[in-house]
């Protein structure tokens, strides 16, 4: 029987990403802090009622910082990983402290084919894609270097051909 394959995604080349979705965390919190701190202000800055305008401004400001927050919050790196015993490839994606936030199990079965995508521009990541039988669209799986990604692929494809025979 084969072994489990495992591979994620390095820090190197989502350094810029942590740090714009610090920011934009940072400006999710700010605009969730508005929403209460827009009761400080008096209310004859308000146009018609008052109470009825912060009350609205609270759940606007409440909303879009959250929809930010939560945005920030769901993992920018990824990782696969590859079960041979049950014939699933989950992806998973980490956040900042390389716990799982989200994952996807996609059984063999319903994988059509994996590949590499060069990058198109230079020190742009190249990008390991699936391509499934039930959905017209790929999904990217792991980013990188061209060769640590085709490395990957290469071990992948191996590891998928052990279990397979």
């Amino acid at each position: 029987m084969s072994e489990m394959f495992s591979v994620r995604e390095r820090d190197d080349y989502f350094r810029h990403t942590s740090r714009n979705e610090a920011v934009i965390r940072f400006v999710g919190l700010v605009i969730l802090l508005g929403a209460f701190v827009q009761w400080l202000t008096p209310d004859a800055n308000f146009a018609g009622d008052p109470h009825v305008t912060k009350v609205g401004m609270s759940i606007a400001f409440s909303m879009v910082g959250l929809a930010l927050y939560t945005y920030t919050m769901r993992g920018h790196r990824i990782e696969i990983r590859f079960d041979p015993s049950k014939h699933v490839l989950s992806v998973a994606k980490l956040d900042q402290r390389d716990r799982t936030r989200s994952i996807r199990n996609i059984p063999l079965r319903n994988i059509k084919s994996i590949y590499v995508l060069r990058a198109e521009v230079a020190g742009a990541p190249s990008k390991m894609r699936i391509k499934l039988y039930d959905n017209p669209t790929e999904q990217t799986v792991l980013r990188g270097s061209y060769d640590e990604v085709e490395l990957a692929h290469r071990q992948l494809c191996r590891s998928i051909k052990l279990a397979q025979a």
